[in-house]
Parts: structure tokens; sequence; C-alpha cells
């Protein structure tokens, strides 16, 4: 019969020697040396015993249950970042990265969420309150609107895997995909989030139901809080829609986009030398100095023909 001999090779009891003698005349013998003085195996060496004969006896070794977390994801995301670095150029946008981050902390630390990765483009969090989640989502995204960034949010509420001290698993990819699916300036929830937190006040608005590639089922959608405020603190107020013209509201329109000037002379047949008068006009008459802060000031005037 297929034997299995466990001994310690630093054993005082019974010496090492004794295993390797059993396993040289028991056929079909395999002998574990383990690397400890222990006789018996159930001290210092038990997992390791315990491992080995559970695979002897059934062919598989079932390691031990991960540690686990129910938490509330939040994902962000700045719409149009990789057009915000063009037109700003490095220095200025690392630096309006920084004044983004600084916000989102001390959201974080306000709310008590704990910052899993923070990049160029966006952060991912988790806490330990799901309302404590979407205010915070809903006070990052009015605050950094000032700074003239339009993020989209996302939240789910779930169980994570924590793995090097850093939650991960299901609950973060549902999160992210949330955050993918919502528009610029939405704080958008799971249904699980949203069921959470009946009785807290929050408001919400059904968004409808959608998959998401790689999870299983249907997902129901919700945008939380009221829609994101048209909050002015710099000179848009003094600017009207009606202050542009209709070519220079195209123009504006496919900067928005992050279109060069070359690119938009493409789609408006116009020469480049022209759009470049017409960024400068748009830039005068709004009172601004970045492409940025064009796009912000569209976004808030969207329902303006």
């Amino acid at each position: 019969m297929p034997t299995l001999i466990v001994h310690a090779r630093g054993d005082k009891i019974a010496p090492i020697e004794a295993g390797r003698y059993f396993a040289q005349q028991i056929p079909k013998a395999r002998l574990l040396e383990l690397d400890s003085a222990d006789h018996w195996p159930y001290f210092g060496d038990a997992d390791q015993v315990i491992g080995e004969v559970q695979e002897f006896l059934t062919g598989v070794r079932s390691g031990p249950a991960p540690e686990t977390m129910l938490a509330t994801v939040l994902c962000t995301n700045v719409t149009q970042a990789g057009a915000h670095a063009v037109w700003l150029g490095d220095k200025r946008w690392n630096h309006l990265v920084d004044r983004h981050h600084a916000v989102v902390r001390k959201a974080l630390a306000r709310y008590s969420g704990r910052e899993i990765e923070a990049g160029e483009d966006g952060v991912t969090a988790v806490f330990d309150g799901t309302a404590r989640a979407i205010r915070c989502a809903l006070d990052v995204r009015d605050e950094l609107l000032d700074l003239g960034l339009r993020i989209r949010a996302g939240l789910h509420a779930g169980e994570c895997e924590i793995h090097g001290g850093r939650p991960r698993g299901v609950a973060l990819q549902v999160a992210s995909a949330v955050m993918a699916a919502a528009q610029p300036g939405e704080v958008l929830v799971s249904g699980t989030v949203k069921d959470l937190v009946v009785g807290s006040g929050l408001e919400f608005a059904d968004r409808g139901s959608r998959g998401f590639a790689g999870v299983p089922g249907s997902w129901s959608l919700y945008a939380a809080g009221p829609e994101q405020p048209g909050r002015v603190d710099q000179p848009v107020q003094a600017a009207a829609p009606a202050s542009l013209s209709r070519r220079e509201r195209e123009v504006a329109q496919l900067l928005s986009r992050g279109l060069s000037n070359r690119e938009i002379a493409g789609r408006l047949y116009l020469s480049e030398r022209t759009v470049d008068n017409h960024v400068h006009h748009i830039l005068d008459k709004l009172g601004f100095d970045s492409r940025v802060q064009v796009a912000t000031w569209l976004a808030r005037n969207e329902h303006v023909s």
C-alpha cells in the first residue's frame, strides 16, 4: 500500500535514520523529512503535516481560507484626462494632478475612506460605510469641478479578498465597470449599493440595467445624488453662450473633445491659422486662459443651443 512517512530531521526521541529505514523497507513509501526538531507533529509542524497528509489521502491540498472584508469600492476617472494633459503641458498638468489628489485625499480622510490606488486619471478607494462612500464621491465630484475637472464615479459593495494588505476581487471589477458606464459628472452606483443605504436620505435616479464583460448577471444602475451643479467660481459667470458666434461654438465643441487646432481645421475645412484665431477669440470672450476651462464651460452649458 502507498505509505507516507513523516519524520523530523532533528528528532531527539526517534532519530531520522529510523524514518529513512522505514522508507527503504516499505514498498511505494514516501518519506517527508521535516526541517525541525519536533517529535510530535501537532506542534510547530502542524500546518505542513496536515497539508501533506491531506494531499496524500485525497490528491489535493486546500490552502488556507483567504482573508476577506466587506467593503464599498469607489472608482473615479477624470474625463478627457489625456486631452487635459496635451492642452496644459506636462508641468501644469502634473500640478493639476497633485491638486486633484489633494482634494480626493482630503475627502477620503473626512469620510474615513482608504486609498487603494491613485493615478493621473483617477483613484480607487474602499469604505466600511456605504452611505459615507457615496457622499464622499459626490463631494469629490463637485470640488474637482472647481479645478476644471469633470469626473465619472462608480460604486459597488461586496466581499473583497485581502492580498498583501490590499483588497482585490470581483467587487473592484464591478465598481470599475460601473464607473465606466457613468456619464461625465455622474456618480453611478450598483443596485447593491442602493439597497444598502435605504433610509439614508440619499437620492437615486434609475439608469436601467446592463451586463459587464467577465461578470455574470445583469446589474441595476442608479445615479446618486442631485445632478452636478453648475456652480461657477471662475469668470464663467460673465460669459453667456450667445457671446460666441456659430463658428466659434463649432470650434469650441471640437476643442472640448480634445482635438488639436490642425484636426479642427481639417474637420471644418478651414486653415489652421483661422482656427488659431477662433480659439484666441473664444478664450478672450469667455475670459479663460486654457482649453480645459473652455471644455468645462461647454459641459456646463450643454443645454444651451
